[in-house]
């Protein structure tokens, strides 16, 4: 009996080949088809992004052969289309790096099973080789064939990007089309670059009326993709490879003990950032949004680090709605990968606006001062030259959490500046023989001087300008151990 099956079997067998070649079958593709058919829609803009990102000849693709997802809605000559990402690994300045690409040239990038299943993918080989991920983005939205599937691609993307958080770097660049649900993806990232005349809205201006409506979302608006490129792969070399690596030391070729020349104080603090960062090398994230807070990535003495500044030149460097909550989300990254904070302070206090009234002003200082006082990453505060009210608390003081803070020996700080303390306590002593200038000196010298401040124990030491970078590389050394062994993992929320 077992023989007659066997002989039954094969005869079947036999039939079905002798159909199939009459039918022309050939079965599923041979490799070499395969590799021709991807060669067809590899020579893409999103593969020539993608390769523009890692090193000459570095870049790795994974899962190249995976066909998009269909139904019975679109089968037919559609289902040889491969997958509108393209996923690798690959070396950035010797760093190992993972990265997507959305293809723009397949379906225009269109999210669908395989699409989402390939992204988070490649997360978890990121999250496991404790390497940054970043994403660049080109995608018209959903694949409305395949209804909830699609949408639950952007959900299983969203748990991974969040599962991410605070633990690898995420960059996300946007070279196409960005709208709604990838939008909010990409505001879940940790730097956000986008080219020129690159979509990126949850509804279209077209209905809305908003242009560039999420400009506060951005570290950089790249004039091309060979800028993008650059500039992300330059964050990548000034961020820590994940949150385990603690205090990145590399060498320096700058000298620590280099003392600084005069400086204006009340002038570009960007000169500053420049006096102190080794061979004057700086990043600065979202210089288009809220420019009275400074946010960028350096080394000063060969220590990664973040450095906030106020620019006083920014209406006196006043703490706005927007500054408040661009500052805390600077600091949240900076915790998450235990960079080193340094807080350059020179601000009159808050802004008086209707607009930081009606932003939740009050909502956004909360999250600014929580940032603070819940991170454990080492922070250094210098006071350049004002720290009135708010301002003094809320940028890095000894009582939200700075490890280390300093004065410049002409720093005004109080709870009030001096003119307006005068003429709210002292206006009746004004006289003849008593002018408003002498109590107002009087007043800076004795109650909002850095020697009142470092009396009550909330300046550690008053320093001269000039050794301002020499004072901080030490401060950066002390620390270097610090946060290094986190309790818990800290994300990077979108503030």
């Amino acid at each position: 009996m077992e023989g007659e099956i066997c002989r039954k079997a094969n005869r079947e067998f036999g039939l079905n080949k002798q159909q199939n070649a009459e039918n022309n079958y050939t079965g599923l593709p041979t490799a070499a088809e395969l590799r021709n058919a991807l060669a067809k829609v590899s020579a893409t803009d999103a593969m020539a992004r993608i390769k523009s990102l890692f090193d000459a000849e570095t870049f790795v693709e994974l899962w190249a052969y995976t066909k998009r997802s269909f139904n019975e809605v679109q089968a037919g000559a559609k289902d040889e289309e491969f997958a509108g990402v393209i996923c690798g690994y690959g070396a950035v300045c010797g760093q190992l790096v993972f990265a997507f690409a959305q293809d723009g040239a397949r379906m225009k990038g269109a999210l669908d099973e395989a699409h989402a299943k390939k992204i988070c993918a490649l997360y978890d080989m990121a999250i496991k080789n404790g390497a940054p991920v970043v994403g660049i983005f080109d995608c018209a939205g959903a694949d409305i064939f395949e209804g909830v599937a699609a949408l639950a691609g952007y959900g299983k993307i969203m748990a991974a990007v969040s599962s991410a958080s605070g633990v690898i770097p995420q960059l996300a660049w946007v070279s196409g089309n960005c709208l709604g649900s990838f939008a909010a993806i990409t505001a879940m990232y940790d730097i956000l670059v986008c080219e020129k005349g690159a979509k990126l809205y949850v509804n279209s201006d077209a209905l809305t009326g908003a242009k560039d409506a999420q400009a506060a979302l951005k570290a950089y608006d790249a004039e091309n993709g060979d800028a993008a490129a650059a500039y992300v792969r330059r964050a990548i070399t000034l961020l820590p490879q994940n949150s385990e690596e603690g205090v990145v030391v590399d060498a320096c070729a700058d000298d620590l003990n280099r003392q600084l020349g005069e400086l204006e104080l009340d002038g570009d603090v960007h000169a500053i950032l420049s006096a102190i960062a080794d061979s004057a090398d700086y990043l600065e994230l979202g210089a288009a949004n809220a420019p009275e807070m400074v946010t960028a990535l350096a080394r000063i003495g060969g220590v990664k680090c973040g450095v906030l500044a106020s620019a006083y030149t920014e209406n006196e460097g006043k703490l706005t709605s927007a500054g408040a909550r661009k500052a805390s989300r600077f600091v949240s990254l900076c915790d998450a990968f235990s960079l080193p904070l340094v807080t350059l302070v020179n601000s009159t206090g808050f802004a008086v606006c209707r607009e930081n009234e009606n932003a939740a002003f009050a909502a956004e200082l909360g999250k600014l001062a929580m940032a603070y006082t819940q991170s454990e990453n080492a922070k250094i505060t210098v006071v350049l030259g004002h720290a009135i009210g708010g301002a003094f608390t809320l940028l890095g003081s000894k009582s939200v959490g700075a490890d280390v803070a300093y004065a410049f020996e002409g720093a005004e700080i109080g709870a009030m500046n001096a003119a307006a303390a005068v003429a709210f306590a002292k206006n009746n002593e004004v006289s003849s023989t008593v002018s408003r200038e002498e109590l107002e000196e009087e007043w800076k010298l004795k109650l909002s001087s850095p020697v009142a401040a470092a009396s009550a124990g909330e300046i550690d030491d008053i320093i001269d300008c000039t050794e301002l970078r020499q004072r901080i590389c030490s401060a950066l050394m002390l620390l270097a151990a610090k946060g290094t062994v986190s309790t818990y993992r800290h994300s990077v929320l979108p503030l």
